[in-house]
């Protein structure tokens, strides 16, 4: 064992190398103070803690961090088959959406065609010249009627302008295939004369029809018309409250459709327009089968 005055000795030539290494190489020191402080804490502490190692510094940073180049998405052939699978499953799901909802929308319209009221029937009336007309004299013609009566202020008026406007876009893409008609439910009143005069006003076409009281109501009643005289002030002075419908009548005299108040010139135009084009096609259709049997029988 040395004196202890050779141990200070030592220490103290010790420490002043740490000194001058410090300012030699900061560095070195840094790396040597762990150990020296870890060798000093296990002499003091008489071999307790012996075994344990200090926690590396880096440690901790590189735990959270991924490695580089693994944030990259790589492309597989199993990621695109399994994505264009999908994307044709997805497009055929949306085709038979789309076939279904045409095909409810046809049997909407199948099922309105076959629940179409019942409406029309023959009619024997006159016309502004007072000649005598019946249905028959209009068959071959697309019809438009209208029941109201000649002394109507405001709605009446309106509606034949409407029926005017209809008929003049149908004339403008198919000809006159269209035929518009008035006819009077106050025939009190509206004579021959009096239609003739007020068609004038609106189309050159209007076949204005008239007749007896018990004429006019077998033809209300043939489209379920309703009309009720209001207050009288005298015989000639009173006004009639009635339905503000238009009826569309085939080439073959049957009932097709009617038009309310609300609906414009041209959703009217529009929903004639498709019968008159479904018709046409229809004919064609027939004659080209016709045009086929006769070959085939030569």
């Amino acid at each position: 064992m040395r004196p202890l005055g050779a141990q200070s000795a030592l220490a103290n030539e010790l420490v002043g190398r740490r000194a001058f290494a410090a300012q030699a190489d900061p560095k070195a020191d840094a790396k040597e103070t762990p150990a020296a402080e870890g060798a000093t804490s296990t002499s003091s502490a008489g071999g307790e803690g012996k075994g344990k190692q200090p926690e590396h510094p880096k440690l901790g940073e590189d735990a959270g961090e991924m490695k580089k180049g693994s944030d990259n998405v790589q492309f597989t052939w199993r990621s695109a088959v399994f994505t264009t699978v999908m994307c044709v499953g997805c497009y055929a799901y949306y085709e038979v959406l789309k076939k279904r909802k045409e095909t409810d929308a046809r049997a909407v319209t199948k099922h309105e065609r076959l629940g179409t009221p019942k409406l029309g029937g023959p009619f024997e009336l006159v016309d502004r010249k007072g000649k005598p007309v019946t249905d028959q004299d209009f068959l071959g013609q697309y019809l438009m009627i209208y029941f109201g009566f000649t002394f109507c202020p405001d709605i009446c008026p309106q509606e034949m302008e409407k029926q005017t406007h209809v008929i003049e876009l149908l004339d403008k893409e198919f000809g006159p295939v269209a035929t518009p008609i008035f006819i009077s439910i106050d025939p009190k009143r509206d004579q021959p004369p009096q239609v003739d005069e007020y068609c004038e006003e609106f189309h050159p076409r209007i076949a204005g029809l008239t007749g007896t009281p018990e004429q006019v109501k077998k033809a209300s009643r043939a489209y379920r018309v309703y009309f009720n005289e209001g207050i009288r002030n005298s015989d000639q002075d009173y006004l009639i409250d009635h339905s503000i419908i238009h009826y569309f009548v085939g080439r073959n005299g049957k009932f097709v459709d009617f038009f309310g108040k609300n609906m414009t010139a041209q959703e009217m135009a529009d929903k004639m327009r498709a019968t008159i084009i479904e018709d046409r096609d229809r004919q064609k259709a027939r004659k080209e089968r016709r045009g086929v049997e006769s070959a085939d029988e030569e």
